[in-house]
């Protein structure tokens, strides 16, 4: 669906946006969603891109009903929050949390992503996180539910065993079954740690 929204604004009257990435995109619709409303400069700020390519995105939204503009900035129409959910349950995606003072990553600001069951034998949580790192994230870590137990790959230790609290906290925000997975994204913010769980979880291959 945001692939089908790039390429119909790659093909419209307007031009492209240049630089603009799938990855920026869902980001901004999570943003403006979580936050909104919000401004312009605010949203080029947590997405790191230009003013210009900010503006042209808002308008494109708003053109599309996406959004809707107030005085105070950009909020999520209700046909936009429709479409971003609609997106979430394509990629697989339950539930996404800000995990804050986590022991896994101390020091460092970290948002958890639930997918549901898309675990894979072999997965070594590699590619995540260097895509995590690509996005300006410090890095990811890729959590598997499997026979009930939270474990790390590529040697899948146990969760509890790098940290108890941790282990103790996840199962309870998330409400986790065999096969699952929860990809963190850290960073030195939240912002950062967001892009960085989102591009990990775009790496994976598409469900089958």
């Amino acid at each position: 669906m945001l692939e089908e929204m790039l390429e119909k604004w790659r093909r419209g009257t307007r031009g492209p946006l240049p630089q603009l990435t799938l990855l920026q995109l869902l980001n901004a619709l999570l943003w403006i969603d979580q936050e909104g409303p919000v401004g312009r400069r605010a949203l080029a700020q947590a997405l790191q891109i230009n003013d210009g390519i900010a503006r042209g995105l808002l308008e494109r939204l708003a053109e599309q009903g996406i959004a809707t503009v107030t005085e105070t900035g950009v909020k999520l129409s209700q046909e936009g929050k429709t479409r971003l959910q609609e997106v979430l349950r394509q990629m697989s995606v339950k539930k996404i949390l800000t995990l804050e003072n986590s022991d896994l990553v101390p020091g460092k600001a970290a948002v958890g992503i639930h997918l549901l069951r898309r675990y894979e034998a072999g997965m070594t949580g590699i590619p995540q996180r260097d895509e995590a790192v690509k996005a300006g994230a410090d890095g990811s870590i890729t959590i598997a539910v499997k026979e009930g137990r939270l474990v790390v790959p590529p040697d899948n230790r146990d969760a509890a065993d790098l940290s108890p609290t941790e282990n103790s906290r996840l199962r309870r925000l998330f409400k986790l079954s065999d096969n699952d997975l929860i990809i963190i994204g850290f960073a030195k913010d939240e912002r950062r740690a967001m892009a960085g769980a989102l591009a990990a979880v775009l790496s994976l291959s598409p469900k089958t």
